[in-house]
């Protein structure tokens, strides 16, 4: 049941109505009911693993919050971390560690037949996981007292809206949310469900991104990466272009789209995307993409590891090293760890201090500034290369085809567009990406930004937008819509 689907609409009218006409008092038991619906409907089994991991949690806190005994509340902390990387790691990474230890007695002249389990990875785990065990980690930093009720907490775990692809909501922000559906300070009570037209905009334009480019692009992608070898020269750069388009408005659209739903209702989720194609570095990038897992990772791993203070030596590995565990955290294949390998890379060479005196010499407007962003968002294309790749082997490939542009035809891709009838569609798309890019480097701000500009236009106005995005998302609707990139993460 995702958000682009027709059980989803159906899910959320009547959740909406019934959520409506329910008194202040019960709507916290609502909401904690509805989102236990929205995960159950893809697993029961899966919904009794969250439910476990948030009682788990839950307990202690509560037991952190009752005692000073550093001793007590450090093995605490110690029992949560460890149970939550325990059932995250054997979910997601069991088999790929295995066959990855096979490869390396091969390699030594050793023959072993390894059992691969047949795991199935639950939706959202890896999302899940890191918002329940950041709340225990700031517990015991003393960074907020432990959750009041079990209902706040397991509504600040579950939040339907973010709960299988974030953001990744931290408990300072999130919990005292949860704490207020219902009360006097609930916004719902003053504003209600409807009245809210920035909401309304976010939702309608996080479908439009998936829908009309993010779904429409998968097609195209597919033929590019499923055969690197056919597919040559300036079509592999054309496809790499395709999913970075396709990448970032399904992924920022299903954000857009969790933030309009949480204001909806009255929340504010934190902004996961603020026009990350217009970074003009590594480190500027990575406070415009998916930025609730880059400040996870920065003040839960990097920080934690020394950050900066013993000296730059140190600072380069620990972001090397942090880069490395956030492209493990995408996935169990070497693809994705050389994927953050790359970034930490990119982190470590544009760290020295020369680097950064020199860049802010620069003029900060006109061409150079353009050729800046333009050459930055061509090496986050390179990392798309490899994060998109079906193995290493074709990573090799792939690359041969970036640098070499070995042939001018275009392979299979251009023949399976040209047999398929989807120029048009792709001429189209092409405008699209190139309007993105634009509209990236002249507002450089979170697509809020955008909406509330919109919301001071008369209604008429405003509701002919919505409507319209709406109904581009009906006429270009894809017969069978890929799912949520991030939702096998």
């Amino acid at each position: 049941m995702t958000f682009t689907t027709p059980a989803f609409l159906l899910y959320f009218v009547v959740f909406l109505s019934v959520y409506a006409w329910t008194p202040p008092r019960s709507r916290k038991g609502v909401l904690l009911f509805a989102s236990y619906v929205f995960y159950g409907a893809w697993s029961l089994w899966f919904l009794l693993l969250l439910i476990g991991t948030t009682l788990f949690d839950w307990q202690v806190g509560r037991l952190m919050g009752r005692t000073d005994d550093p001793g007590r509340r450090k093995r605490l902390i110690t029992a949560s971390v460890v149970a939550n990387l325990s059932v995250l790691g054997f979910f997601k990474y069991v088999n790929f560690f295995v066959d990855s230890g096979a490869g390396l007695l091969a390699l030594a002249g050793v023959q072993t037949d390894p059992q691969v389990l047949q795991i199935v990875l639950p939706i959202g785990i890896s999302f899940y996981t890191f918002q329940s065990m950041s709340y225990t980690i700031d517990v015991y930093r003393r960074d907020l007292p432990p959750a009041r009720t079990l209902v706040d907490f397991a509504l600040y775990v579950t939040f339907f809206p973010q709960l299988v692809a974030g953001p990744i909501e931290r408990a300072t922000h999130l919990l005292p949310q949860c704490e207020r559906v219902g009360t006097e300070a609930d916004p719902v009570r003053a504003t209600g469900l409807t009245n809210r037209w920035d909401a309304w905009g976010l939702i309608a334009l996080g479908a439009f991104k998936k829908v009309v480019i993010a779904d429409n692009l998968a097609p195209l992608v597919e033929l590019t990466y499923a055969d690197p070898e056919t597919t040559l020269g300036p079509a592999m750069w054309l496809g790499t272009y395709a999913f970075a388009a396709q990448i970032y408005c399904d992924f920022s659209g299903y954000s857009d789209i969790a933030v309009g739903i949480g204001r909806l209702l009255g929340f504010d989720l934190m902004q996961n995307f603020r026009a990350p194609y217009a970074a003009d570095g590594p480190s500027d990038f990575w406070r415009r993409w998916h930025i609730s897992l880059s400040s996870w990772l920065r003040d839960y791993l990097y920080i934690p590891l020394g950050g900066n203070r013993s000296g730059e030596a140190r600072a380069r590995l620990n972001l090397a090293l942090t880069m490395l565990l956030g492209g493990l955290w995408h996935g169990a294949a070497w693809n994705y760890v050389l994927w953050g390998a790359y970034h930490g890379l990119l982190l470590v060479v544009f760290r020295p201090a020369f680097l950064r005196e020199f860049a802010e010499r620069l003029p900060a407007q006109g061409a150079v500034r353009v050729l800046r962003r333009l050459a930055f968002f061509h090496l986050t294309c390179l990392g798309w290369a490899l994060f998109r790749a079906e193995s290493l082997s074709d990573c090799g490939a792939i690359f041969a085809r970036l640098f070499f542009l070995e042939g001018w035809g275009g392979g299979a891709f251009f023949d399976a567009v040209e047999a398929s009838g989807e120029g048009p569609k792709l001429a189209l798309l092409s405008a699209l990406i190139v309007g993105l890019l634009l509209v990236h480097n002249i507002r450089r701000e979170d697509p809020s930004s955008s909406v509330r500009f919109v919301a001071h236009w008369p209604l008429a106005v405003r509701v002919l937008c919505v409507t319209l995005m709406l109904a581009a998302c009906v006429a270009f609707a894809p017969e069978k819509p890929p799912p949520f990139i991030y939702f096998q993460f």
